[in-house]
């Protein structure tokens, strides 16, 4: 027992040598820590963002905006009229179809009619003056051509009134002017028939008084904007809104089926002056729209757009922006990128 303790006593101080010896080449081996200002150096980059004036101001080099695609241009003067949007639908003609070849009968059942008529009554007179003048006509001969030509006249009078009829029932479904088509068969209803054109519903809000202009823009999904033509005053009413309602017509599209919903823009009021912020210069940010304008060589500020008059090609503002002053029409949203990059900072 005393003989192990003594070599136990011996060896410690060896023991603590070699500790010390390696712990020493461990820490030899580990790099220095960097100071906490190179760490903070590697890790941060240079930003281009900077605020002034309570806006956040974007600096890029010339080199930089050629790099990312940045491209401006002023905005030009421009006047255009107010513009309020509606619920539009694209309508079935078969109905239509329908009425027309019922009034195509009574005007044929007219004709066939008002044809008995001339040749009963050329009769009619020319037996009643031999009659009259006591020729070789006898009395039943002649009773008898009075007779048709007043059955003859009734028939007239009848086909008149289911053509009236007929008629009727096209206004009161499609309205005047569509019925003074089928009437004259014109060859606007004939290119509604064939599928060229396509009637559409539009139907203002309840409580909306507006005149109907003579051409609207109708929004088609994922195909940009279309114009249709005024018809007429549409006389039924979408059970929706319960709003008046007018009707349009425009060229037939593979994806104007009918019961298609669209949007219509339709213009109002007197042309107020203002400038058109094209689609391409807007950016969308938390629902709503933005637009970077350059306020000093090589300096971006974004801007809020108001979006409540969509024209063709971009959003018409009469308030807060002028004519001549550049906006970004192409890379805006590297900018936006650029200007929340700078807003995120990496932990410590």
């Amino acid at each position: 027992m005393r003989n192990n303790t003594r070599k136990l006593i011996l060896a410690a101080p060896i023991i603590v040598l070699g500790a010390t010896v390696l712990l020493r080449t461990i820490a030899r081996a580990r790099p220095d820590p960097p100071d906490q200002d190179d760490e903070e150096e590697a890790i941060k980059t240079p930003t281009r963002v900077s605020i002034q004036k309570r806006q956040v101001v974007i600096k890029l080099s010339s080199e930089t905006q050629s790099l990312v695609g940045i491209s401006t241009a002023p905005l030009p003067s421009a006047r255009e009229q107010q513009q309020m949007t509606a619920p539009a639908e694209v309508l079935s003609v078969q109905d239509l179809v329908n009425l027309v070849t019922s009034y195509a009968a009574g005007q044929a059942t007219l004709r066939k009619a008002e044809n008995d008529l001339s040749v009963s009554r050329r009769e009619y007179k020319r037996l009643k003056n031999l009659f009259t003048n006591q020729q070789n006509v006898s009395a039943k001969t002649f009773q008898a051509a009075e007779g048709l030509f007043h059955n003859d006249q009734t028939d007239v009078a009848a086909a008149r009134q289911n053509l009236e009829l007929q008629a009727a029932a096209l206004r009161q479904n499609w309205g005047d002017e569509v019925t003074k088509w089928v009437a004259e068969d014109s060859s606007n209803l004939q290119r509604i028939l064939n599928r060229q054109e396509v009637f559409v519903q539009v139907t203002l809000p309840s409580g909306e008084s507006l005149m109907a202009p003579s051409t609207i823009s109708l929004d088609l999904p994922s195909r940009g904007r279309i114009s249709a033509s005024l018809v007429s005053a549409f006389p039924r009413v979408d059970p929706r809104i319960q709003g008046s309602s007018f009707l349009y017509r425009t060229f037939a599209r593979g994806v104007l089926a009918p019961g298609l919903n669209l949007i219509a823009y339709l213009s109002f009021g007197p042309r107020l002056q203002g400038v058109v912020v094209p689609f391409s210069a807007v950016v969308w940010w938390q629902g709503e729209a933005w637009i970077y304008e350059q306020t000093a060589a090589g300096e971006f500020t974004r801007r809020p757009v108001p979006t409540e008059h969509p024209v063709a090609g971009g959003f018409f503002v009469t308030k807060g922006f002028s004519p001549g002053r550049k906006i970004v029409l192409a890379g805006a949203q590297a900018l936006l990128s650029e200007e929340f990059r700078s807003q995120i900072q990496p932990e410590e």
